[in-house]
C-alpha cells in the first residue's frame, strides 16, 4: 500500500508490516531500523508511534495510523510527550551514556495520553559501548507499554547483545526511475536542478545512494561541494591503485582527506565513497550489467575493473571498512589513515 503522502517511499512492506503487527498485538518491544541517511527512518518511526497510539487502531476499515485522530496529529506533529526522541548533541561524534540513563529512569513512568511510550534513538550506531550496555539493561526487561526504535546507519557498530534483542529491519531506497519521478513531481527546486545541472545531479544521486531525503538535503546545502570532493578523492585513489602510483602519490592522497574541524565524520564519509567504488568494480567482475553504487560512467568503471583482481578489490573494501570502524570507535585519525593507505600498497 503506497502512502507517499506520509513520506514512505519504497518501504511499503515495512509500513504494512508494522500496521499489521500493531493490529494483531504482535509487535516486538524493540526494532533497529537500518538504512542510509534520508531513507525515511524517522518518518517510519513516527508513523509506528502513531499507529501504536491511534484511536482507530481497532477499526479494521481505517488505515493505521489514521493520521486524523487527535493522538495521530499530536505524534506526527511532534507534540506528544509519549514519543521521546534521543539523539547526540550536534557538536558530538558519539551518543553518550547520559541520554540512555534518562531513558532508563523515564521508562518507569506510564504513558501520559496513549497506550504506549515510544523511544526513538537517532544515530544509534554512534552510541558508545558504555551507552549500549546501559541501554541493554532496559531492553532485557522493558515495561509492556514501551517500544524502542533504534535508527541506525551502520549495524556493525552495535553490540551483538543489542542486535539479539531488536530485530533489524532494512530500509530500501527506491529504484532510480521511481526516485526521479517522485522528486520531479513533488519538489520544483529539485526538478529545476535536474534540468539545469544533470551531471551534478548524477553525482549527488550516486552519493546519496538513492536516498530521497539525502538528495533533497544535498541539492540545497553547502555540503554539496564537499560531497563532490569526497567522490573525487575516492575516484583518484582507485585510479592511483589501478596505475600503481599510490606509493608515489601517498602524501598528496593522504593530505586530500579532510583536515577540517569535523574531519572524523568527513573522513568516514570519504571512506564510504571508496567502499562504494570498490563494490562497483567487484560487481562488474562478477556479474553482467550490475547496478552502480558509485560510478556514473560505466565504461570507465569497466576499464578500471580490468586493472584489479577480485582479491585486490576485496582488500581495498575490507581495509576501508576497518579504518571507518576504527574512526567510529575514536581511533587516532592520522594513524588510522596511514595504516589504511599503507595496507593498499
Amino acid at each position: 500500500m503506497k502512502n507517499y503522502s506520509n513520506g514512505i517511499i519504497a518501504n511499503d512492506d515495512l509500513y504494512d508490516y508494522f500496521s499489521a503487527s500493531v493490529r494483531s498485538d504482535t509487535l516486538s518491544h524493540a526494532y533497529i531500523l537500518h538504512g542510509v541517511r534520508g531513507t525515511g527512518k524517522r518518518t517510519l518511526a513516527r508513523l509506528v508511534a502513531a499507529a501504536l497510539n491511534c484511536e482507530k487502531k481497532d477499526d479494521e476499515n481505517a488505515p493505521l495510523p489514521c493520521c486524523e485522530c487527535a493522538s495521530c496529529r499530536k505524534i506526527i506533529g511532534n507534540n506528544s510527550a509519549d514519543v521521546i526522541t534521543v539523539k547526540r548533541e550536534e557538536d558530538r561524534v558519539f551518543l553518550g551514556i547520559e541520554p540512555i540513563r534518562f531513558i532508563r529512569d523515564d521508562v518507569s513512568y506510564q504513558p501520559n495520553d496513549g497506550d504506549f511510550k515510544v523511544y526513538i534513538i537517532e544515530d544509534a550506531h554512534t552510541m558508545t559501548a558504555q551507552a549500549q550496555n546501559a541501554l541493554l539493561l532496559t531492553l532485557e526487561e522493558p515495561p509492556p507499554y514501551v517500544v524502542f526504535l533504534l535508527l541506525c546507519e551502520h549495524t556493525e557498530s552495535l553490540l551483538e547483545t543489542i542486535k539479539s534483542r531488536a530485530p533489524i529491519l532494512r530500509m530500501r531506497t527506491p529504484q532510480r526511475d521511481e526516485a526521479t519521478e517522485y522528486l520531479i513531481a513533488n519538489y520544483p527546486s529539485v526538478k529545476a536542478f535536474i534540468n539545469n545541472s544533470p551531471d551534478e545531479f548524477e553525482q549527488i544521486y550516486m552519493a546519496s545512494k538513492g536516498s530521497i531525503g539525502r538528495i533533497i538535503e544535498l541539492i540545497s546545502s553547502s555540503e554539496k561541494k564537499q560531497i563532490i570532493e569526497n567522490r573525487s578523492l575516492a575516484s583518484g585513489l582507485i585510479e592511483a591503485l589501478a596505475n600503481n602510483t599510490l606509493s608515489r602519490d601517498f602524501g598528496e592522497i593522504f593530505s586530500s582527506f579532510s583536515q577540517k574541524r569535523d574531519e572524523r565524520e568527513r573522513i568516514m564519509a570519504q571512506l564510504l565513497e571508496i567502499e562504494a567504488a570498490a563494490r562497483d568494480l567487484i560487481a562488474l567482475k562478477k556479474a553482467d550489467a550490475p547496478s552502480m553504487l558509485f560510478y556514473t560512467d560505466r565504461t570507465r568503471a569497466e576499464e578500471l575493473s580490468y586493472s584489479f583482481s577480485v582479491a585486490k578489490l576485496t582488500r581495498i573494501l575490507q581495509s576501508s571498512e576497518k579504518a571507518r570502524l576504527a574512526l567510529l570507535r575514536n581511533a587516532n585519525i592520522k594513524l588510522t589513515l596511514t595504516d589504511f593507505l599503507s595496507s593498499l600498497i
